[in-house]
């Protein structure tokens, strides 16, 4: 039996779909404070488990259950600080969803481009000075022993030390992880949602003839770097095209603030920020009416809206250095490097034959039998 730590996310349900698809021998240990219900889990599986962990004890609940492996669902603090309670030893492997790469200080430092660096470093006073003192293990002990907070960084890396899996599709993010903390940790190549699901269903649909729109990011983050992008927008001749900019989801006021009066005074009233969640057909409209999507991310993030606006067939923009950039590049999709050839093709629509080239690809990276495949390879190892 294999035990899973999650939180009650919206992705939840669907990563319980996927491993009940394929097993049934599974438990899954959703972590909570003390409530009772959820928010974002409507199933009621007889497999689905609530944990206190704040007051629970991990070791009952194994000796219990009798697990021969666990899987972390992202590197949550909460789960961290279980497994350092965890007295058995376990099969343990690490999906990394990217937040619990590129959020460690060493590397954390190194994924803003420069005018949202710039913006950071003015909102932060001292910025520069905490980003080194984190990513120096003596001096952040020391800082944490003076503030008297909790060393969450140091949690973190004390219980991986009892983990043996880094698992996810992009071994470039391994990679990436591996440079700045070298490991022990076996890579895993899994890919745990199906074209069908970033989809939702809609994969028999194209952007609009007509499409001539820009999306910039996904969401009211830094790491999408819009200030650099608006930067260079500002400079180009974009006809009538409208630039969608999603900022509902994040708390970064001052930074949405920032964002929106920089689109709004390079683009004017052609500018359109989302502040507000839509629904999945809504949005879908919205990215149908884009010839371009920009996703200029130093770090792995936004892998839904970047996987169907190329599905869609628009033309995507990148990081040239980025992990999903050199991923898609190593598959051999057709995206583009958003500092050089933006210059050459602007909005142009990507030509027909590399739509259905791309989607031919994506479809043998994420279809349903890939993910069961690969699901089912990730049980096996930790049975």
């Amino acid at each position: 039996m294999i035990l899973h730590f999650l939180l009650d996310e919206k992705i939840a349900e669907q990563i319980i779909s996927n491993f009940e698809g394929i097993s049934s021998d599974n438990k899954y240990l959703v972590f909570v404070k003390d409530k009772e219900k959820f928010k974002h889990i409507k199933n009621s599986h007889q497999n689905i488990l609530i944990f206190k962990y704040e007051k629970e004890d991990i070791n009952g609940i194994v000796e219990e259950l009798k697990p021969t492996g666990i899987v972390l669902h992202a590197y949550h603090l909460e789960f961290a600080k279980i497994l350092l309670e965890l007295k058995y030893e376990l099969k343990i492997a690490w999906v990394a969803w990217g937040f619990d790469i590129y959020g460690l200080p060493k590397i954390k430092q190194n994924i803003y481009a420069p005018l949202t660096d710039k913006f950071l470093s003015r909102k932060e006073a001292f910025l520069f000075f905490k980003r080194k003192l984190l990513a120096n293990n003596l001096l952040r002990t020391i800082f944490f022993l003076f503030t008297k907070e909790q060393d969450r960084y140091s949690i973190v890396f004390k219980s991986l030390k009892k983990v043996n899996y880094f698992s996810t599709y992009l071994e470039e993010d391994y990679i990436y992880f591996s440079k700045y903390y070298p490991n022990n940790l076996r890579f895993v190549n899994c890919t745990f949602t199906s074209i069908d699901q970033y989809l939702a269903g809609n994969e028999d649909v194209y952007n609009q003839v007509e499409a001539t729109n820009i999306i910039i990011g996904n969401s009211n983050t830094p790491e999408s770097n819009h200030l650099d992008v608006i930067d260079k927008l500002k400079h180009k001749k974009l006809a009538s095209s409208k630039v969608f900019v999603p900022l509902s989801y994040g708390q970064n006021d001052a930074y949405r603030k920032t964002v929106i009066k920089e689109g709004e005074s390079c683009f004017g009233d052609r500018f359109e920020p989302l502040l507000i969640f839509m629904e999945r057909q809504q949005y879908l409209n919205i990215l149908m009416s884009c010839s371009v999507g920009i996703f200029y991310h130093y770090r792995q993030q936004a892998m839904g809206n970047i996987i169907a606006m190329l599905y869609l067939g628009a033309r995507v923009y990148m990081y040239a250095k980025s992990p999903v950039y050199l991923y898609l590049k190593r598959n051999q999709i057709n995206v583009f490097d958003f500092d050089i050839d933006f210059d050459i093709y602007t909005i142009k629509k990507l030509p027909q034959t590399e739509v259905v080239a791309n989607r031919k690809i994506l479809e043998t990276l994420f279809n349903k039998d890939k993910v069961n495949n690969d699901l089912s390879n990730l049980i096996k190892l930790l049975s």
